[in-house]
């Protein structure tokens, strides 16, 4: 049974560039922790380093992510790991359409 289900949250056509990195907020709108978070550019074979460095988004909370692949793409595979153990993708997710990303339960 998947724990967490992900919806992107479409706030604005802009993303949030810093030179070549993107950021976005990360909202944890599911009843469990996550402790790590993986994006890898699509068709990569291997999940890149965890964007929150040990760092867990608590349920109900909003963390920046940073994006410092240096790359000028938008598409990317996505990874959340929770607390409990359980895990979820998102699949060709295109980052730069979004201001945010949120991670909910499933219904």
């Amino acid at each position: 049974m998947k724990l967490a289900l992900f919806a992107a949250a479409m706030l604005f056509a802009a993303p949030a560039l810093a030179g070549d990195d993107l950021e976005f907020k990360l909202t944890n709108a599911s009843h469990a922790n996550i402790k790590a978070f993986y994006v890898s550019h699509v068709g990569a074979n291997t999940w890149e380093n965890n964007l929150l460095a040990g760092a867990a988004v608590q349920s109900g909370e909003v963390a920046k992510v940073v994006i410092a692949d240096g790359r000028s793409t938008c598409a990317y595979d996505i990874k959340a790991v929770f607390d409990d153990g359980s895990q979820t993708e998102d699949r060709n997710v295109d980052l730069c359409e979004m201001q945010g990303y949120t991670v909910s339960d499933a219904r």
